[in-house]
Formats: structure tokens, sequence, C-alpha cells
């Protein structure tokens, strides 16, 4: 994609800015403004929610404020990100690599406006198989993104790459996400990734914006599957998940803020989920060489 975006949908948002962006799809939606801000605060006013501390593929050290009136994201590194859910409207900081702030963007703080909206989020890859979506559902550094760039890399659609969009009702539907892929460079070294622009973004993964024909645009895409990923060396195999294990492992992929009401209405929804679609176990070896033959197994079977 040659041209910066100015206009496009990202979770069902139509975004209204006069920012530039690298990961926008076609289509519409509910009206997201998108702003900089220039003060910045170390430490931003209100009560703290949550804090991340990760290391590892991504350094991500963050804290999340709520003053009544709007959340406050803090990373360390990176500066303030603003949401006000009842607009809603997100204000970037102006300092920063500008991909980074975009995928940073469209992390927590997205997440919070589709999560106010009534959308589930969850920890899960999301791409489109013959017109339906089959989740690729694991926490960090079980491969998932990898995964995700093997079916890219064969034409399937990327739908999301690490956070993914749920709407139940009607019927469970993927929202898709940014049109990217963060690939770790000792990975992408090996792993030839075409219909994609690489960014710089300034750290050691592989940054890349999907071509323009090969996003399609933000409209829902029903569930097929969930697929639970296991990383088993002598084994590529497809089990169908019991309903209990896949409800637990669910709910602890979904993104919730604190309270019981929150805990229940992502309960509810994995619940939901669940009762709706197809729940299934990938033991396989996460090996480049197997990729294919791994993505094939996936797409014939599920």
């Amino acid at each position: 994609m040659s041209e910066q975006a100015l206009r496009g949908s990202c979770f069902g948002y139509a975004v209204r800015s006069q920012l530039p962006f690298h990961f926008l799809r076609a289509g519409n939606g509910d009206p997201l403004e998108i702003s900089i801000h220039l003060e910045d605060r170390a430490d931003p006013p209100g009560r703290l929610v949550r804090r991340w501390n990760q290391d590892g593929n991504e350094r991500f050290f963050a804290r999340l404020f709520d003053d009544g009136r709007c959340f406050r994201l803090s990373v360390e590194g990176e500066g303030t990100f603003m949401v006000d859910t009842s607009g809603p409207h997100i204000s970037v900081p102006v300092e920063g690599n500008r991909v980074k702030r975009e995928e940073r963007l469209w992390g927590i703080p997205a997440l919070l406006c589709f999560l106010a909206r009534g959308d589930l989020p969850l920890h899960a890859a999301a791409i489109e198989i013959a017109g339906q979506a089959v989740l690729l559902a694991a926490p960090g550094t079980f491969g998932k993104t990898t995964l995700a760039a093997g079916f890219a890399r064969l034409g399937y659609r990327l739908l999301a790459e690490d956070l993914t969009c749920l709407r139940l009702l009607p019927q469970a539907t993927v929202i898709p996400g940014p049109a990217m892929l963060r690939v770790r460079r000792d990975v992408a070294e090996q792993l030839e990734i075409p219909f994609a622009e690489p960014l710089e973004a300034g750290d050691d993964r592989l940054h890349l914006a999907l071509d323009t024909d090969r996003r399609g645009d933000g409209a829902p895409v029903p569930v097929r599957a969930v697929v639970f990923l296991h990383s088993r060396d002598d084994v590529l195999e497809l089990v169908r998940a019991e309903q209990d294990q896949a409800v637990r492992d669910l709910f602890a992929l979904s993104f919730r803020l604190p309270g019981n009401d929150e805990a229940s209405r992502a309960f509810t929804g994995v619940v939901d989920l669940v009762a709706n679609v197809r729940a299934w176990n990938l033991f396989y070896p996460r090996r480049l060489q197997d990729l294919d033959r791994t993505v094939e197994k996936i797409a014939a079977h599920v």
C-alpha cells in the first residue's frame, strides 16, 4: 500500500481523522474520532485499573487508568493514549514511531471502545476460510502469529493478527481488525510473505501492511470454529475440544475490566460462543518446514 489511508474501517468503526493510517480496510461503520494530543503526563490521573509487565518477543510495560470520564493507557517509551468510549474518541501521543503508534492504537485503546459497544475481545488470531472465520486461540508465544502468517502467504484473508473482536448477536461473527502482521525477524528471514508491504517500526520485528486487494472490507464474518494451539513436536493432529475445556480456555483469553459484572459478561459471551461453534485442539510441530501442511490440515478439516 503505497499511500497511507485517511479513511477506512477497523473493528467495525469508520475512522474519522486527519492522521495517516497504514492498516485500515474498506467499508464503513460506527464513527470513531482519532486525534493527537500534545501534552503527556508520566502519571495520568484516575484509578489504576490494570498493569502489564510483559517481556520477551515484545516488551510492553503499561498501566491503564480510569478517571471516571475516560481511560488513559500509559505505555513506557510510547506515551499516553486517552480513550473516551462514549464518543468514541481516541487521542494518541504526538511523539514516537507512527507505525508503532498505530499498532498500539488498534490494541487496548480500540479494544476498550468495542468492549463498551458490547463486543467480546479475545486474545486470538482470525483467518477466513471459504467465507467463514476460524479463530486461532492461544496466549502469547504459542505461535498463532506465525500460523496466521502461514495462512496469509497461501492466500487466505487475515481478519485479525492477535486481537479478535467478536460480536455474538444475532450470530457469532468476527469484526475484522487492522490489516497487519508482526513477525519476528528470524522467522521472516525464512518465511516469505507476499502481498504485504514492510514498514519500519524501530524494533526487532518485521511489520507488514497487507496489500489493499488482500484486505477485504470490515463486514462481519460468521465464525465457523475455534482452534486451540498446542505445541507438540512429534504429531500433527486435530481433536474436538470438550465444551467445558473450551469455555475455560476462552475465558482465560478474554479481556475484561475488573469487577464481577465484567467477569460475568465475558463468561456469558464465551459460553454462548462455545454453544454455537465447534472447538478443536490442534497439536502441531512449531517448525517452519511444517507450516504449510499445518495450514492445509486446518483448512481441510475445520
